[in-house]
């Protein structure tokens, strides 16, 4: 079911008698409604022992009127309707009785069939005692945890401080460099396609063609599932869950192909040098001229600069830094300056350098 189609619908409910079997004297598939107490023994019905039976099985209830879940005396443990306020059997008020266990379900396909439910779990689950209750961990156990955790933090803590601690350092200047780079844009024909009606300005080379451009779900049947639900009274409701089936249906409409001239990076020009060459953009080497639109026209893209100063610091290890244009052209050979120093990777810190006045 996709997020746009509706909800399951749930049609022809119908009521039938759940099944009990009185653990008492053997009785079985005793009738959850009419028979309240085992006619054999005599027996008070457990809620907790109904099952769906098969479909050859079932019996129908006329004119339920469903007003809730069975509640259970909480003084004799007798079953009374939802709406009783007192026990019909004690006359215990009603006001703290517990429910007897709903909404159960089981479902099958179409053209399968119900069986009898297999109460030998849901029996062994009632015969035996409550599972224990998972015990609290003891005082030692949260402490454990507890040391655990803390142990946990300072490790993580302790390498982040490790991994951030810097010490001063000092470096001087023992050479520049820097680099230009000019982006090249040439004018190249794109194969291209849209809707007829958004075809770009500029476009040539336009041809129409009638052909698929999505597709969309139509509705193709329905598939239904049949739903069994214990009430919680001694009944269950059986409906048909019914939800539309959609199949993919392609749509057509027309697309224009067209090829269009466009601007794409083809090469870059670049230039280096030293503090001795002073920085200068590199020739393009451009030939055509400005206005022209043509394949194969070139003009400039995106300009980029780099300013770097190479150092060396302590213990003769030598580094590179950008800076910024001022401070390379202002910054001379043997200029000294301090930086942080990585504690444990012994990187240097460029974003600390500092000159030294």
């Amino acid at each position: 079911m996709t997020d746009n189609q509706p909800a399951p619908t749930s049609r022809g409910a119908k009521t039938y008698e759940m099944l009990w079997d009185c653990r008492f004297c053997g009785s079985k598939k005793l009738l959850g409604k009419t028979h309240r107490y085992c006619p054999n023994c005599g027996a008070q019905q457990d809620p907790n022992w109904r099952y769906f039976p098969s479909d050859a099985e079932k019996v129908a209830v006329q004119d339920h009127v469903y007003v809730g879940a069975d509640r259970i005396c909480p003084a004799c443990s007798t079953l009374n309707s939802a709406v009783a306020e007192f026990c019909g059997n004690c006359g215990s008020p009603l006001t703290k009785a517990a429910q007897a266990k709903s909404g159960e379900s089981r479902e099958r396909g179409s053209g399968e069939t119900f069986e009898t439910e297999d109460l030998k779990q849901k029996q062994q689950a009632a015969a035996m005692p409550q599972a224990a209750a998972v015990p609290k961990a003891s005082a030692g156990s949260n402490k454990k945890w507890i040391i655990a955790l803390v142990l946990i933090a300072v490790i993580v803590g302790g390498a982040i401080f490790a991994l951030t601690r810097t010490t001063s350092g000092s470096a001087y200047v023992t050479g520049h460099h820097w680099e230009r780079s000019i982006e090249i844009l040439s004018l190249q024909p794109v194969p291209g396609k849209s809707s007829c009606e958004s075809v770009p300005l500029g476009a040539y080379g336009i041809q129409e063609r009638y052909e698929q451009v999505g597709s969309r779900q139509v509705p193709d049947g329905e598939q239904c599932r049949t739903v069994q639900i214990n009430q919680g009274d001694g009944t269950f409701r059986e409906e048909e869950r019914c939800q539309t089936t959609y199949r993919s249906e392609p749509v057509y409409g027309y697309v224009c192909y067209y090829v269009l001239n466009t601007w794409l990076p083809s090469r870059s020009v670049n230039a280096q040098g030293d503090k001795a060459s002073a920085p200068r953009w590199p020739d393009t080497n451009i030939t055509s001229s400005a206005a022209c639109l043509l394949p194969g026209c070139e003009r400039e893209g995106g300009r980029s600069e780099k300013y770097v100063l190479e150092f060396k610091g302590d213990g003769d290890r030598t580094f590179e830094c950008p800076v910024d244009f001022s401070l390379w052209q202002s910054t001379n050979v043997e200029k000294a300056f301090t930086i942080e120093i990585g504690s444990i990777l012994k990187d240097f810190r460029c974003n600390t350098l500092k000159p030294v006045s």
